[in-house]
């Protein structure tokens, strides 16, 4: 019944509360990934962000967050970032972390360093710094830390020591029914009995003027400490109905003040109340810890959460968490009255208070619009058109839907659903008249002077409207087309005195003289780089014409000095004001402030805007992997990175240490030698290279934060080539290259050469067959000569035989006479036969025939004479011996003997056949 009734009041608190409240930022256990409480927070000279949280350590640089456990795993309680070290505090455990070149944080234990040991259970709830010690605090003991020595000294030994203090480089510390004390030369002294405090829980200690400390308690309020003296603050306006957890006392004089189950309280020592934050807009009512960073910001460890709250944001939001007031289309502040109106009515409250919107009465439905005109307002709504008095409302017209209402002639012209129609006067009884021969919905107009308007309608472009005297009918109509994006219409806008319509894409201007819009003009010219995502423009009374885009909103202004148009920008992302695409709205409530609607209430801030300020750059992680190993990270910080080929996997992790919830950090990112153009900007802060090839890399990276680039930071890396792609392996590829040309150089050579040789071969045996073939012939031309020349040696030996013969016979048949006549006949005859010129006729005659036979007979046989050779040489021609004896000149029987000497001569054995064998030479 309890939890209930609390809800039920917290519902109440939020439905009452109208509190303008700056941006929060909250981070649930699921975003950041641990534990739900968070006990302490501190920042490092990084800016990053370290949180003692139930599950360990976590860090937090703007866009990651990392969680590193102590040993044990067991909750860190406290946690200080000083120079290079995080000291944490922990269940039976404290020490320092120390950031490695990877950018991943390395523990180092210091229990171990406590001669006694710890005392069983000793839990360290906070961690102080004094010059060159480290104070951690448990319940039970107090440990210094020298940072230059590395030694830890036991200095307070006290049961229920609940609180540790650090103001003026001096170290305080509370013991439950004891008092504050202070310490002095490494031991603790009283500094402000019990008697004073009461046992009062003290839940921090501040500097406060020139001399004193400002004491905060956790129920009684807020004390002051001069000397040992202990006196309260009356502070007006202070919760002290309220218990606190925590405390802190801002670098502007204000203090926060954590709760329990309350949320936050921010308020100053004259009692100024500047807001109170609870949940919706926290996570969690319960803030166990309070830290103010570098910007200002207030950072809370809450009970179920982690919470920044943007205090010196230029920015202040309403947000109606409860959708009670609803979509905010417009806004005027008149009179000190705040007006809003809404999808769901027309609300007021007082200006700058902190009241509860109230819904003025009979204004329920949609207001479209609030129109200040000669000192009266007119609320254009769904059901027609109000005149607003203070928190009162009169119907004057009871039309379909007014868009708008403008001020013309004697009485008000209002744009509607479906044309237009005029009031005479603003009084409730006055009758409007619809005018005739237009019927197009007319939400955005401007008077050009009593008898000209001009209208903008969504997709029949831009019209000028002539009116009769009367107001009654429109007499002459004039349409100018439009080209290009419009984004849900072109609206028609006046600004110092001419005429605009403006597009997504473009801004024209009317040009009397050539009767047409142009884009060539001097409000195009300065926002042509703006990227709008509508049409919609808004001129304010301040002279600032203003347009919306998705990242930003921009305004043009006159420059007082110089007396040209500038642009300027706001960062206010669409995400934050979240109204539909056409409705966009913004309206001057004071000087330089204005007031920006959206789906779930509205943002308010002030010009000039406040810089906002962030930090730079950092690469965080490095991280590389390839398909075979886990991933490692690697040295942020590295001159150049080398990286084994298989190593080809890379992620870099950055960020911008930018803690602004209306502030967008986006960033963008290139690769040189694999990329040399930029990414887009976008919010996505990590950049992943997959199967990058072997070679040098710079990797490039910058930030933008509020229109702001960071400076770019490089990281310079490179992956080795492969083993089968190194120096080694290509002088091998090259050698076995070489190798390989030569073995094929030899081998084709060898062929060649086997081929040639075959070749040669094949032509040496053609020509050999063709010396064969000519020899054949040749042979067998020689014997055929030879045969010729044989047959007419033998021809002519037979004849000699026969002549011889003849001779012979007839030489014997001669003989008996005795006739000289006779006589001399047979001395002719005998010359004839004489052997010699036989032989010589002979001889010539078988030289021709056979011309080598001599030669071969005589290698053979040298002991053979003249006569053994002509034996042969009848023999060769296979003459019988009788018919060798006619060519010798005897007889058959003398030839025989000679045949027989000249075997005994050549050493013939007796097979041997004389004739054969020298027929065989």
């Amino acid at each position: 019944m309890g939890k209930i009734l609390s809800f039920i009041f917290l519902l109440l608190s939020a439905l009452a509360s109208s509190q303008e409240l700056p941006p929060v930022t909250n981070f649930s256990p699921s975003e950041y990934g641990a534990g739900n409480q968070n006990w302490m927070i501190s920042q490092g000279g990084n800016k990053h962000i370290y949180v003692a949280n139930n599950s360990g350590l976590l860090q937090f640089d703007g866009e990651h967050w990392n969680l590193y456990e102590v040993p044990g795993a067991t909750a860190i309680r406290s946690v200080l970032a000083s120079g290079g070290n995080i000291y944490t505090g922990s269940y039976m455990e404290f020490g320092y972390w120390r950031e490695r070149e990877n950018g991943r944080l390395r523990y180092f234990s210091l229990k171990d360093s406590v001669k006694t040991g710890l005392i069983d259970g000793e839990q360290f709830w906070d961690i102080k710094e004094v010059e060159d010690h480290v104070i951690f605090q448990s319940h039970q003991r107090l440990y210094s830390f020298n940072k230059n020595t590395g030694k830890v000294t036991t200095i307070v030994t006290e049961k229920n020591i609940s609180n540790l203090f650090r103001v003026r480089e001096k170290i305080y510390y509370q013991v439950a029914e004891k008092g504050l004390f202070l310490i002095e030369d490494g031991v603790g002294v009283p500094f402000v009995s019990q008697e004073k405090i009461q046992n009062k829980p003290i839940i921090g200690l501040f500097p406060y003027a020139s001399d004193k400390i400002l004491a905060v308690t956790r129920d009684d309020g807020v004390f002051i400490i001069t000397g040992n003296q202990w006196q309260p603050l009356a502070i007006e306006n202070y919760p002290m109905s309220v218990s606190f957890f925590s405390a802190l006392y801002l670098k502007d004089g204000s203090l926060a003040l954590g709760s329990i189950g309350n949320g936050l309280y921010l308020l100053n020592l004259e009692g100024q109340f500047k807001f109170h934050l609870q949940q919706p807009s926290l996570l969690n009512n319960t803030l166990l810890a309070l830290l103010e960073d570098e910007e200002g910001n207030i950072w809370g460890g809450l009970d179920n959460g982690i919470a920044v709250i943007n205090k010196e944001s230029p920015f202040q939001l309403f947000v109606d968490t409860f959708g009670k007031i609803g979509t905010v289309y417009c806004s005027e502040v008149l009179d000190g009255i705040m007006y809003l109106g809404t999808n769901q009515g027309l609300y007021y409250k007082k200006a700058d208070t902190n009241e509860q919107y109230q819904l003025v009465p009979g204004t329920t439905g949609q207001v479209w619009s609030l129109n200040h005109l000669n000192g009266a307002l007119y609320a254009g709504h769904d059901r027609g058109t109000f005149k607003i008095q203070g928190a009162s409302a009169a119907l004057i017209w009871d039309g379909l839907g007014t868009w708008t209402v403008k001020r013309i002639g004697p009485g008000i012209l209002q744009g509607h659903y479906n044309g237009m129609s005029f009031i005479p006067d603003s009084s409730a009884t006055s009758k409007a008249n619809y005018l005739k021969d237009f019927d197009l919905s007319v939400q955005h107009m401007i008077v050009e002077n009593d008898s000209i308007i001009w209208m903008s309608h969504y997709h029949r472009g831009i019209f000028r409207l002539e009116l009769d005297r009367n107001y009654t009918r429109v007499e002459q109509i004039e349409n100018f087309g439009i080209s290009g994006k419009t984004g849900l219409g072109p609206e028609i806008f006046k600004f110092e005195n001419e005429i605009y319509f403006s597009t997504e894409d473009a801004v024209y201007k009317y040009d009397k003289s050539l009767n047409k819009f142009i884009n060539d003009n001097e409000l195009n010219r300065v926002s042509r780089r703006n990227k709008r995502i509508s049409g919609v423009s808004q001129v304010l009374d301040d002279g600032t014409w203003w347009s919306f885009g998705k990242d930003h909103l921009y305004y043009v202004k006159r420059d007082p000095f110089e007396q040209k148009v500038i642009a300027r920008s706001i960062p206010l992302p669409l995400d934050h004001r979240n109204i539909s695409k056409g409705f966009e709205n913004i309206s001057l409530i004071g000087k330089n402030r204005y007031l920006v609607g959206s789906n779930g209430g509205y943002i308010e801030f002030s010009l000039p805007l406040e810089k906002l300020s962030s930090g730079e750059i950092q690469l965080t992680t490095v991280e590389t992997s390839s398909k075979r190993i886990n991933s490692s990270y690697q040295p942020t910080t590295a001159g150049k990175l080398e990286l084994h080929s298989e190593v080809n996997n890379i992620n870099f992790g950055f960020s911008v240490p930018n803690y602004q919830y209306l502030s967008k950090s986006e960033y963008s990112y290139r690769l040189l030698n694999y990329s040399s153009s930029w990414s887009p900007w976008e919010p996505t802060a990590f950049a992943r290279f997959e199967n990058l090839a072997s070679g040098d890399y710079e990797f490039q990276v910058k930030g933008r934060v509020n229109n702001r680039e960071t400076e770019v930071i490089t990281y310079k890396f490179s992956i080795a080539k492969p083993w089968h792609y190194s120096n080694l392996a290509m002088i091998s590829y090259f050698l076995l290259f070489i190798a390989g040309i030569l073995v094929i150089h030899y081998t084709y050579r060898r062929r060649h050469k086997r081929i040639i040789e075959e070749r040669e071969k094949n032509f040496k045996m053609k020509n050999l067959e063709a010396e064969q073939e000519i020899i054949r012939l040749q042979k067998e031309h020689l014997e055929k000569d030879m045969a010729e020349k044989n047959g007419q040696l033998a021809a002519s030996t037979m004849s000699i035989i026969k002549k011889n013969e003849f001779l012979s016979t007839l030489k014997e048949d001669l003989k008996g006479a005795d006739n000289p006549e006779v006589k001399k006949v047979i001395k002719t005859i005998d010359r004839e036969l004489r052997e010699e010129d036989n032989w010589k006729m002979f001889k010539e005659a078988f030289k021709n025939a056979d011309k080598e036979f001599f030669e071969k007979i005589k290698s053979r046989h040298p002991e053979l004479t003249s006569n053994d050779l002509r034996l042969c040489a009848y023999l060769r021609l296979n003459l019988t011996s009788k018919e060798i004896a006619p060519l010798v000149n005897i007889s058959v029987k003398s030839v025989e003997i000679k045949r027989y000497r000249l075997r005994k001569k050549m050493n013939l054995p007796r097979e041997t056949n004389l004739t054969d064998y020298i027929m065989s030479l």
